[in-house]
């Protein structure tokens, strides 16, 4: 991992956990503006740039969306009981604040389940676009080229099992 990865992770994992504290100390405020006020904290604090701190956020949002849409099954798996225990147990509980929110979270969101090779990504399974080889994904991390051919288009599949 070079060290532009490295940020880029760092970056997503201070986001998570910033996002984390924020939704603790909230009662009546959105997810989307958490993940805003975060993001302006983080501009004023943080390293990264605006741009950065701009993709991560995306990255962040689009991943909560993915583990609200993935269902009573997933929370039942093996799967989400290893990333249960990480920073990930408490996004999988704020998923039942309000359904609504979750909706108008994911019409921002443009990627239609698409994912490239140097992107911040959460827990799940990454499927090569070229060659299906599937990469699984337990905690964040910058997802790397497929390992099979080295393409870098990847589609998420549901966190089912």
């Amino acid at each position: 991992m070079d060290n532009q990865d490295k940020k880029k992770k760092s970056g997503y994992d201070a986001f998570v956990d910033d996002l984390h504290k924020r939704w603790q100390e909230s009662e009546n405020t959105s997810i989307k503006e958490l993940v805003e006020t975060t993001q302006a904290y983080m501009e004023a604090a943080s390293d990264l740039t605006k741009d950065e701190l701009a993709l991560i956020a995306e990255y962040v949002k689009r991943d909560l969306v993915e583990l609200e849409d993935s269902g009573d099954e997933f929370r039942d798996s093996l799967f989400y009981r290893r990333i249960k225990e990480t920073i990930w147990g408490w996004v999988s509980d704020i998923t039942d604040k309000s359904q609504l929110e979750w909706h108008e979270l994911a019409t921002e969101l443009t990627n239609h389940g698409e994912y490239q090779a140097g992107e911040v990504v959460g827990p799940g399974r990454y499927d090569c676009t070229l060659c299906a080889h599937s990469h699984e994904v337990t905690h964040p991390e910058v997802l790397s080229t497929c390992l099979e051919c080295n393409h870098s288009h990847f589609i998420r599949r549901p966190l089912a099992v």
